[in-house]
């Protein structure tokens, strides 16, 4: 399984589009995360047919920053289990029936902030 995660700075311009179709084209994810789209779901939606990826989850960008997406193929048997601002945490089941957990995350930009992503990621942890 094949797994990438981009922090994309801003799906709004013609190179960072460009950019993510030449990775779908190269690296051909069966689950693509990426961060910082800026962009909500009006927007990120015609992505998902374009990369050929027609699962997708959205959190919204707040404004002109933030923004996550994750998209997975059909093959993929992932169901989503939680998200904020700041992360998206997901079980994929195998086709050998072992599960295992994604958490793509954006952490807090502001270093004041950062013990939030940390508390995070120590919840997920405990949630497994």
């Amino acid at each position: 399984m094949r797994i990438i995660a981009w922090n994309c700075q801003g799906l709004g311009n013609a190179l960072a589009v460009c950019g993510l179709l030449d990775l779908q084209k190269y690296e051909s994810p069966d689950i693509l995360f990426l961060s910082e789209t800026k962009m909500d779901w009006n927007r990120i939606e015609r992505f998902r047919w374009i990369l050929n990826m027609p699962n997708l989850i959205v959190k919204d960008c707040k404004g002109l920053s933030g923004g996550l997406d994750l998209f997975w193929n059909k093959e993929v048997d992932l169901t989503v289990k939680s998200l904020s601002r700041y992360h998206i945490h997901a079980v994929v089941k195998e086709d050998s029936g072992r599960k295992w957990c994604f958490t793509g995350i954006y952490g807090e930009p502001k270093l004041e902030e950062k013990h939030k992503t940390w508390k995070l990621l120590r919840i997920r942890k405990n949630n497994i």
